[in-house]
């Protein structure tokens, strides 16, 4: 289903380190948006190496409950840094920062050698007159590749630009209760989104203090997305004591710091709300079992 392409078609580079990158992105605040109505494609292929052990162990560490040797959302620490690689070149015309993660798809498709390393191929896709559009959602996908097989994939979709527009009208949705069991708290205290930047390497202003997420939009720091998706994932592996395969989310709205949440499933369902479970924040589905 998934290729490896051949590095005669697209020149193989090793994956920039983040931090790097993140100062490299503040230039891009400059852009103003595609001027034509449509926008090709862009594809690039890295070389990214094995797995660093003992960061893989302080990741777990961080969510404990993870049943996974190498849970899914870790590969996403390493598809972030290959979408803002592609994103630095001068053909994607949005600023960096800002931009808004508002769904992910993660499948294991083979069990990792954790003694090898990766090809990554990425392609970011483009709706239609993305170049004219108010709102533009931007697709990215990133396949791992080990000794010519596809082991992983990561699909993500994020919002150009975006941020806290108003205030809350109190309960916003109908949010169904039956069926759903709690299986985990959260606590989630004002400094968290500079701790776990630390640890993935992603340091957007909008997760690190009130002065500088106030530039986006918002009043107060919010958690990092996929910071709420590990510790989903955590909470349901150590729930079902199995690994979980796939995961597919959305992001409803963003975790503004402090607050505290509840973890809860149903079947295959899973999501995280407010302990009054009035709102939701991140809703998906998974799948456990081997990979396929």
């Amino acid at each position: 289903m998934y290729k490896d392409r051949t590095q005669r078609e697209h020149p193989m580079n090793s994956l920039p380190e983040l931090p790097l990158m993140l100062v490299k992105s503040l230039p891009t605040m400059l852009r103003r948006g595609a001027v034509g109505d449509d926008i090709e494609n862009m594809h690039r292929i890295y070389e990214c190496p094995a797995i660093d052990k003992k960061h893989l162990e302080s990741y777990k560490h961080t969510f404990p409950g993870f049943v996974s040797e190498v849970p899914l959302t870790y590969f996403y620490l390493v598809a972030q840094r290959a979408h803002l690689a592609l994103m630095l070149d001068d053909e994607f015309p949005w600023p960096l920062l800002g931009m808004v993660h508002v769904a992910n798809d993660m499948k294991l498709l083979q069990p990792i050698d954790l003694n090898l390393p990766f090809r990554l191929e990425i392609e970011i896709k483009f709706p239609p007159r993305a170049g004219t559009r108010k709102r533009v959602r931007p697709s990215y996908s990133v396949l791992f590749f080990q000794k010519g097989e596809c082991v992983v994939v990561c699909e993500s979709t994020y919002q150009v630009g975006g941020g806290q527009k108003g205030k809350s009208r109190g309960r916003e949705e109908n949010v169904e209760l039956e069926g759903w069991s709690k299986i985990s708290d959260w606590h989630l205290m004002s400094d968290l989104g500079r701790r776990y930047a630390k640890l993935s390497g992603d340091f957007n202003p909008i997760h690190l203090h009130p002065w500088l997420s106030r530039w986006f939009g918002f009043a107060r720091p919010i958690i990092h997305g996929m910071y709420s998706v590990a510790r989903m994932q955590a909470s349901l592996e150590a729930h079902l004591a199995k690994p979980i395969t796939a995961l597919k989310v959305g992001f409803k709205r963003p975790v503004i710091l402090p607050t505290e949440l509840i973890c809860s499933c149903r079947h295959d369902q899973v999501r995280v709300s407010d302990v009054k479970q009035d709102k939701i924040f991140v809703e998906g589905v998974y799948q456990i079992g081997e990979p396929s």
